[in-house]
């Protein structure tokens, strides 16, 4: 009868003792949690508000501050909206003086605006270049009034010593075209710049400068030899 007695007593002991362990257990687990807590809300709080980033960092989807891109690294949209054709050569005129048309006289009526002087390169160093580049080649041609053309499929035909034609399209224009004939350092052309509703004429100014006209087709009139066979 003790010996049961005491076996019930001890068994009881050991339940006491457990149950006694597994209140603490989940005593320190709730208080664990409570601690937790708000050191999370702490680590939410600390993320960088607008006012606290600097000028330049950049705040990612994670709350992590970035640095942005270097200037250098970044392609201006304007390069990259008129990417086209590099020209290997442009051609401009130095020297321009703007010619005064106001007692021209009605022969040189057809002139808007006028400037005299020097094509360069010379046609004979651009003849070298282009037989280089072939017809694939762009030039970029500056006119007198800061228009800039470019001109490809451009040829070149000899006659012989230093003289010669140079023809070409100018890009983005159906109908567009340049012709520019030389003699040694005597020039000779048209540009028909159809997009910028232009016309140039260029004449020999001796010295190896030139006239270039932005010239009004409609006021030219009728060349003498049409002239002669409309009369026949």
């Amino acid at each position: 009868m003790k010996s049961s007695r005491f076996v019930l007593f001890a068994t009881l002991l050991v339940l006491m003792v457990g149950l006694f362990f597994w209140t603490r257990s989940r005593e320190s687990l709730i208080s664990e949690s409570h601690e937790t807590g708000p050191k999370q809300a702490e680590n939410l709080d600390s993320k960088p508000t607008p006012q606290a980033i600097e000028e330049g960092q950049v705040v990612d989807s994670l709350g992590a501050l970035t640095e942005p891109e270097s200037q250098d690294s970044i392609i201006p949209s304007s390069l990259v909206s008129s990417a086209g054709p590099i020209p290997f050569e442009v051609v401009s005129m130095s020297e321009l003086e703007e010619v005064n048309l106001t007692n021209a006289g009605e022969q040189h009526s057809h002139k808007i605006r006028e400037w005299k002087g020097r094509i360069e390169p010379s046609l004979s160093d651009l003849k070298d270049k282009l037989e280089s580049e072939g017809e694939g080649g762009v030039v970029a041609i500056t006119l007198p009034d800061a228009t800039r053309i470019q001109v490809t499929r451009m040829r070149y035909e000899s006659f012989g010593g230093n003289q010669g034609v140079i023809t070409g399209k100018i890009l983005g224009d159906t109908f567009g075209e340049v012709i520019l004939s030389y003699v040694n350092q005597a020039v000779a052309g048209s540009i028909h710049d159809h997009q910028n509703d232009a016309v140039w004429e260029i004449r020999n100014a001796g010295e190896g400068r030139q006239y270039i006209a932005q010239v009004d087709v409609s006021a030219l009139g009728e060349c003498g030899v049409c002239k002669a066979e409309h009369d026949q």
